[in-house]
């Protein structure tokens, strides 16, 4: 039988290990979100910020160190936040399009969870990490 090999620094496995790294990430983010809400009693909005920043933090980290092998630097962090961000501006105006399409929300949601890892990763890989 035939077995496929990924090599450790080629494409897919940069894009298994950006996904895997988004699965603990989610992770991440849902623990301080209901950490937050049902233990500190905090409101909402500001568990999900400050679960925005530990996730994103992580994020960074482990694609930093684990993923692309490079040096942690603020300029480096800069243009990971800004990709983030960017992320977080698309996946509000594309769940905003949808509903003032009249389309359900669940289609929205679907669009973003397709379109925006590959952007994501496609931007972190040729911006933010080239090296």
């Amino acid at each position: 039988s035939m077995t496929f090999r990924i090599a450790p620094d080629s494409l897919s496995s940069k894009l298994a290990k950006f996904s895997g790294i988004g699965v603990i990430n989610t992770l991440i983010h849902t623990a301080v979100v209901v950490l937050c809400i049902e233990r500190l009693g905090v409101h909402p909005s500001l568990a999900n910020a400050v679960a925005f920043v530990v996730a994103n933090s992580f994020s960074y980290w482990a694609n930093r160190r684990w993923n692309f092998k490079t040096e942690a630097s603020l300029g480096q962090y800069g243009r990971f936040l800004l990709v983030s961000l960017a992320g977080l501006a698309i996946t509000v105006l594309v769940s905003g399009l949808a509903a003032w399409a009249g389309w359900h929300y669940l289609v929205g949601l679907g669009l973003v969870f397709v379109a925006l890892p590959a952007l994501t990763f496609l931007l972190h890989w040729r911006w933010t990490f080239k090296h």
